[in-house]
């Protein structure tokens, strides 16, 4: 990309790369000086150089000027994706920095894309096909639409690499990662020598890299030891290290994400009350799925205490729901517009609260910020439809450090391995519609008396809801 012609950069070469610059170009020798008896060479810098501030915004505008022009479309939520209908299909170009993935059903098209972008930018690298190793992740397509993402190798030069830092090898076995005091902090414990703290500092991070790629079941356990880094105390070193030897006997294990469908999108989110002991604040676990895996997930400590679990869970939604709001306009950038949006909680009383906003706060929940509120909006505006499910939350798994059964069949649907109906039993496949007729009177009988059973419901819950604020008044 070009400078341009109002900025003025200057590039300083000193010592022995003025040699080798006078070297390829011999006619700048008489341009050398010398400073503090150092040869030095300045050079006035034409093209956006690697280091410059103006060099990732320059190259941006550049590469998306060559995709406009060729009739491309930015997504209006993710400026780093673009999209264009060729031969009917839709085409779609990602990128990151210089690294792109394209996509189309058509391979002729992909070969024509390919040959447009070569035009601007001779010399592209291409791998195709349905394994890509692409920024460090090892991703295969399957025939029914569903694609592996995995960092098995870089966790296997990470664990090598520890090992040979500790002169042993981790041979202990562990069900989980983390054990159910993840998130006690031991003060009587002392603090590790530097060589340890400085190995601690580094792997988590590490962790943390791979964690967001392929290995969300390491969420929970990540999110509390990168609390821990400036000052890790021995407590803290033994839970990395239970952490690593987790990883080390599931080294080959990758994530699995597929879609029943793009138009039906279901989030889980769930909060701890209080468990952070250091400061009593909650911890929020979230997860969005389109049926296999999880495309995405968080766990992490809340940003203000909380009075009683319905504040926590209700804190929690606030903190989360702005990822599924991010996905769903996402999806419809790409021309996917949200058939259904459900959004499961295990609160009742947070349900009412989000609901209804403050006319379902009654004297032990009028203290909750109105910006927590601002949920119950997207829902009566119908965006988002709220769903009840006290039993199959998979959101726990990341809001604290599960233990036996329930964590292997958590971490099971989360991986992808199972197909988040196994553990959620209100979850409905979406349908397929191949066309619309007219319904029967069979069909339009059950219609009606699914009609009439809902109105009894809903007329029982309105009962029910007037009684309990009459208890309140008396």
């Amino acid at each position: 990309a070009d400078l341009g012609e109002d900025k003025f950069v200057l590039l300083k070469l000193e010592d022995e790369f003025v040699k080798i610059m006078c070297d390829i170009n011999p006619e700048f020798k008489e341009d050398v000086i010398y400073e503090n008896g150092k040869p030095v060479l300045y050079l006035q810098v034409l093209k956006a150089l690697y280091g410059m501030i103006e060099s990732a915004l320059l190259w941006y505008s550049l590469y998306t000027e060559c995709l406009l022009e060729n009739g491309f479309k930015l997504n209006p939520v993710d400026k780093c994706v673009a999209n264009k209908v060729i031969d009917g299909k839709q085409c779609s170009i990602g990128w990151y920095v210089d690294d792109n993935f394209l996509s189309h059903e058509d391979t002729k098209v992909v070969d024509g894309v390919l040959e447009l972008i070569e035009g601007y930018f001779p010399g592209l690298q291409i791998e195709r096909g349905k394994i890509l190793n692409f920024l460090g992740m090892e991703i295969r397509f399957f025939e029914d639409g569903k694609a592996s993402i995995g960092t098995v190798q870089y966790l296997k030069d990470m664990i090598k690499a520890l090992e040979e830092e500790l002169g042993f090898e981790l041979t202990k076995q562990y069900a989980n990662p983390a054990g159910n005091n993840l998130f006690k902090i031991d003060r009587t414990s002392r603090k590790i020598d530097e060589k340890k703290a400085d190995i601690f500092r580094r792997y988590v991070p590490m962790v943390l890299w791979t964690m967001k790629r392929s290995r969300p079941d390491m969420e929970t356990t990540v999110s509390f030891l990168m609390k821990r880094v400036s000052e890790p105390l021995r407590d803290d070193w033994h839970k990395f290290m239970r952490m690593m030897c987790f990883i080390k006997q599931t080294i080959e294990d990758v994530r699995i994400i597929g879609a029943d469908s793009l138009l039906d999108m279901l989030t889980m989110v769930d909060s701890a009350h209080a468990v952070h002991e250091e400061n009593m604040r909650g911890h929020t676990g979230g997860l969005i799925t389109f049926g296999t895996g999880v495309v995405d997930q968080k766990s992490s400590t809340q940003k203000m205490n909380a009075r009683s679990s319905t504040d926590t869970e209700q804190i929690g939604t606030s903190e989360y729901i702005p990822k599924n709001i991010y996905f769903s306009m996402f999806f419809e950038g790409q021309g996917y517009k949200l058939r259904t949006n459900y959004l499961c909680k295990d609160n009742e009383s947070e349900i009412k609260l989000i609901k209804n906003g403050m006319d379902s706060a009654t004297w032990n929940s009028k203290h909750i910020a109105v910006k927590h509120y601002w949920v119950t909006d997207r829902i009566k505006n119908g965006d988002i439809e709220i769903q009840y499910c006290p039993k199959q939350m998979v959101a726990d798994y990341f809001s604290k450090p599960l233990q036996g059964a329930l964590f292997h069949i958590f971490r099971n649907v989360i991986m992808g391995w199972a197909h988040i109906k196994t553990v959620f039993e209100n979850y409905v496949p979406p349908e397929e519609r191949v066309e619309t007729k007219a319904p029967g009177p069979k069909t339009k009988l059950v219609q009606l008396k699914k009609t009439y059973k809902d109105a009894v419901l809903t007329q029982n819950s309105m009962i029910q809801e007037e009684l309990k604020q009459c208890r309140d008044l008396f």
